[in-house]
């Protein structure tokens, strides 16, 4: 029994000398960084950590006290949103460095940085940061991609990648956003002589908008509105394409990387059941059916001698092609585990997008009637034509600024990792940073694009006083921290109409050459959405009932506030419980929106 008791205090002791050494070795990095630095002393990298802080983060932040917290939360994924440019102000600047900082712990050496220099250094140098080996956990499922790669593999991929998403595909991308949004305007005013109408799914319908444009422009796969049903899975499959692909879509980040024996043995009388066994099968299925549909889409290049299609299968496909003397660019895991990045990180972002939008609408009417004035000079109210991608979007300016600000205050991914192999060295105006080897650098996005240097009242006129200036003004905020399209819009007479942001200072689609490929895709998909949403209709949020009368417009703003506010990142930032609402009824959940017909 001694023994037994001696070699179980001997492991312990070794498991936490090792956090001790970890620790004293990354004292010694942080000094060699010449930054500021955080201590705080534990594994902020540890499995258990990474998976009940999150859920336990409320509960923290009421327990703690204030100081023990402000530290704590750093470690906690997605602090970036919580806490703004709190940090920085707090431990860095006092330190000499307002932008960067050094968190000392006991794991993974990690830096911290809302400076636009050092993210433009650390985005613009794909070699010596890269991606980190967790990206493949999420991502990688089905095979590796540019999401996930690094070295030759990426820079191999991307040259595929850079060629697919062309003008064929944007087009394609363009028209089924209008149709399916033509779609979800039917369904909304399912009677034709309603002026005004009431949902509460609306932003369930953009994430229905999203699939089914990606499973078009993605994968060829047409899909109406109202579907029917009546599709069956092929012989010896369980599920349709279109429904494995669905499933996987919704299983990105969390379930995605169980593994195949928990989902295929996952007891039937316990909570979620029919989702895991759904999401066993697609997991299995998605890529046969994926292959399927590559191997159709090859049989008819060869049997008709015809072009690719205009989605991003077919001109993979094409531009995949060997020359007969080499093999293809991409191998077939490779093409298949970027067509599941191309779904599923297009369609969590920009449904997001559209739906954080949407609601700042609702929050602010007024900026409807701004973007209606430029929406009226494009498009004749009373014309049926469809919408002409070619001639209308190069016009769109106030729609394109109001995605913009949209996504500088609510960035779908609220930091950038990447991490060295060997020690690297950044130089910057503010001096030099030594990062050292095995580090983890975080570009603070969500800090980026709150720096008063770039954003504080830009392209604002000096008579401003909207209500949303006044608003600002009444609860103590500064310019940046507002939601204000206008700051994008260049005075008349300028080169370009919308403004430019310095390198390093605006990156919600990452930067440098490892910038996200889909990026122009769902700034077409956006506008198309939004031009014909807004071509004939305006929204409001429905006033709620509060002890038996209507909240005033002060407390629906304040509900809606608190909405975004709330909002929580899970493989992008989103609001909670607004794509709740259930299929067909009115629960009382998700957020009731009227739509108006414009006169």
């Amino acid at each position: 029994m001694p023994l037994l008791a001696s070699i179980f205090g001997g492991l312990i002791a070794l498991y936490v000398s090792s956090f001790v050494y970890i620790f004293a070795r990354n004292c010694v990095y942080a000094r060699k960084t010449r930054l500021p630095f955080v201590a705080i002393p534990w594994d902020q990298n540890h499995f258990f950590w990474l998976i009940l802080s999150p859920p336990l983060q409320p509960l923290l932040k009421k327990t703690m006290p204030a100081w023990l917290y402000e530290r704590t939360t750093l470690t906690i994924y997605s602090w970036e949103f919580r806490e703004k440019l709190r940090p920085f102000a707090h431990y860095a600047k006092p330190q000499g460095n307002e932008k960067t900082f050094f968190l000392l712990t006991a794991g993974v050496p990690e830096i911290n940085t809302c400076d636009p220099e050092v993210a433009w250094e650390i985005a613009r140098r794909p070699g010596d940061f890269q991606q980190p080996d967790i990206n493949a956990m999420f991502m990688g499922r089905f095979g590796h991609n540019v999401l996930t790669s690094n070295g030759e593999h990426w820079s191999r991929q991307r040259k595929v990648i850079a060629s697919v998403i062309n003008e064929r595909v944007s087009k394609a991308v363009f028209d089924e956003s209008a149709r399916q949004t033509n779609g979800l305007l039917g369904e909304v005013y399912d009677t034709a002589d309603l002026s005004t109408t009431e949902t509460n799914r609306l932003f369930r319908m953009m994430k229905k908008i999203t699939i089914h444009v990606l499973l078009s422009a993605g994968m060829g796969q047409s899909v109406p509105w109202k579907s029917n049903g009546d599709e069956k899975p092929r012989e010896g499959y369980k599920m349709t394409y279109i429904e494995a692909c669905e499933t996987v879509i919704e299983a990105v980040p969390g379930p995605i990387i169980l593994p195949q024996w928990f989902l295929s043995h996952y007891p039937g009388f316990l909570p979620g059941y029919k989702f895991i066994r759904d999401l066993g099968n697609a997991i299995l299925e998605f890529p046969v059916h994926t292959l399927h549909l590559l191997g159709q889409e090859r049989e008819r290049v060869v049997n008709q001698g015809g072009d690719a299609k205009s989605n991003i299968m077919s001109q993979m496909l094409q531009a995949n092609q060997s020359d007969g003397k080499s093999a293809p660019v991409l191998s077939e895991g490779e093409m298949l585990g970027n067509l599941f990045v191309f779904t599923t990180a297009g369609f969590d972002t920009t449904a997001n997008t559209l739906s954080y939008a949407l609601v700042l609408l609702c929050r602010y009417p007024e900026l409807q009637d701004w973007m209606f004035e430029e929406i009226d000079t494009i498009l004749s109210s009373d014309s049926t034509e469809p919408l002409d991608y070619n001639a209308i979007y190069p016009k769109v300016v106030r729609i394109m600024a109001i995605m913009l600000e949209t996504l500088r205050i609510f960035v779908p991914v609220v930091h950038l990792c990447k991490g060295t192999k060997t020690a690297q060295v950044i130089e910057t105006s503010a001096g030099t940073i030594n990062v050292p080897p095995g580090c983890l650098t975080y570009v603070d996005v969500v800090g980026l694009h709150l720096d008063p240097n770039v954003w504080r009242d830009l392209n604002k006129a000096p008579s401003a006083g909207t209500r949303i200036d006044c608003e600002a003004v009444a609860n103590g905020k500064e310019d940046e921290y507002l939601f204000r399209p206008t700051r994008w819009i260049n005075p008349p007479g300028s080169p370009q109409p919308l403004f430019q942001p310095p390198r390093g200072s605006y990156m919600p689609w990452s930067g440098g050459p490892r910038v996200c490929p889909g990026q122009k895709m769902a700034q077409v998909e956006f506008t198309a959405i939004f031009l014909t949403l807004f071509r004939r209709h305006r929204i409001e949020a429905v006033h709620q009932v509060i002890d038996g009368r209507d909240e005033t417009v002060q407390e629906k703003n304040a509900r809606l506030d608190a909405l975004m506010k709330d909002s929580i990142s899970i493989l992008t930032l989103q609001m909670k419980g607004v794509y709740d609402a259930a299929e067909g009824g009115k629960d009382g959940k998700g957020v009731n929106v009227r739509f108006s017909k414009r006169k």
